[in-house]
């Protein structure tokens, strides 16, 4: 089975070659994402389906010829259950703002799969730069949960 470092180098390197195929087979189907703050994505998402009903409104936002995910990352801490991870993303959004956003992940892993991503990130910064403001709120399973 691989280790929680090698399920999270894998889930960046997807994300940074946009390989959303490969992302979502490192997760469980029944995978928890809660995505902190006060954007239109906030909140929490109880299905990989759920949340990629909103990957659209991300990446229609960013400008991929000068834009990257995952730019740099790192493993900050792990344990048997999970680990911690910060990772940047780099470049322009498709209004010309820059979009340099770092992301803390704490991830938790059951038979070798992602089970629950907590996410935290300049929501004030995506709000802006993705001009979120110009688009409607998702509807989510709920609030952040801990």
């Amino acid at each position: 089975m691989k280790s929680h470092r090698d399920i999270i180098d894998a889930y960046y390197t997807a994300l940074s070659k946009m390989d959303v195929a490969g992302f979502e087979a490192l997760h469980h189907p029944d995978v928890v994402y809660n995505v902190s703050g006060n954007t239109i994505i906030s909140g929490r998402y109880d299905s990989f389906a759920a949340l990629k009903a909103v990957l659209p409104a991300i990446f229609e936002s960013l400008d991929f010829e000068r834009f990257r995910f995952a730019a740099k990352w790192k493993v900050m801490n792990e344990g048997p259950d999970g680990a911690t991870a910060i990772m940047e993303a780099e470049g322009v959004a498709r209004n010309g703002l820059r979009y340099d956003q770092r992301y803390a992940h704490i991830f938790s892993f059951r038979d070798g799969k992602i089970t629950s991503v907590h996410e935290f990130f300049d929501t004030q910064l995506a709000n802006d730069s993705l001009d979120f403001h110009k688009k409607p709120r998702f509807q989510t399973d709920g609030k952040f949960e801990f």
